[in-house]
């Protein structure tokens, strides 16, 4: 027998609408007009770009505001799972505008830059441990849960529990699958691609990674928003 969903904590048109509409306008945009797409849309301060940290930082106050009212939360650790959230995405953040040297142009210490593969302020370019891995458990999180969790508690294979419960909280809600749906598919092409020796053709050659770190960002926000409405709506 299956679940009936729990209220929606965002609205559908964000989720159910924006969300999937972003890649196919961004690669409608680099149809249209390539050098538009290259500078404001795929460009170091375009949309895509902008999108990922302006993201971040609604996770991040989310988080921080969720971690500030522990007693509204069945267990304290929740309250901390929820900090380390806001903790990672705001690292994720600050990593992603090299803790503000996009914007400000300032040279890369030298020691840093004997280390920093690309030669700028930030640590995912020095080892895999501050990249790749990190990343890994992130997506992982966002497909496997933000997938799997929604889609499972709609089949009536996995309870969501009543307010009282961890799962209430902790659990991905169905906001949560298209980011988590986008960030497993959208590097598919450029892998198939890379395999059989083949160049993506235009228009569809987007940056598979900035597009997919986009949608990592848009499923914390999306997550620890929404655990922040119930945060919220539970003081009412």
């Amino acid at each position: 027998m299956r679940n009936t969903p729990p209220p929606d904590d965002l609205p559908k048109w964000l989720w159910l609408i924006l969300a999937p509409a972003i890649l196919p306008a961004v690669i409608l945009a680099n149809y249209i007009n390539p050098l538009f797409f290259s500078v404001w849309i795929e460009g170091e301060r375009g949309l895509i770009e902008m999108a990922t940290p302006a993201l971040l930082l609604g996770a991040v106050t989310a988080g921080i505001l969720i971690a500030r009212r522990p007693a509204l939360l069945p267990a304290k650790w929740m309250a901390v799972w929820f900090l380390l959230f806001a903790l990672g995405s705001f690292y994720f953040a600050g990593e992603e505008i090299s803790w503000g040297q996009h914007f400000f142009g300032w040279q890369t210490p030298e020691t840093l830059r004997a280390l920093n593969d690309q030669g700028e302020t930030n640590l995912h370019n020095i080892s895999s441990w501050l990249d790749q891995k990190p990343r890994l458990m992130v997506v992982l999180w966002a497909t496997v849960g933000g997938i799997g969790a929604p889609l499972l508690a709609a089949l009536g294979l996995l309870k969501t529990g009543a307010p009282q419960d961890w799962r209430y909280w902790i659990l991905p809600r169905r906001e949560c699958i298209i980011p988590g749906l986008m960030v497993a598919l959208v590097r598919v092409p450029e892998d198939v691609a890379f395999s059989i020796g083949r160049l993506i053709p235009h228009p569809f050659d987007v940056r598979a990674s900035e597009a997919q770190e986009m949608y990592l960002a848009m499923f914390l926000c999306f997550y620890v928003v929404s655990a922040y409405r119930r945060v919220a709506s539970s003081t009412q």
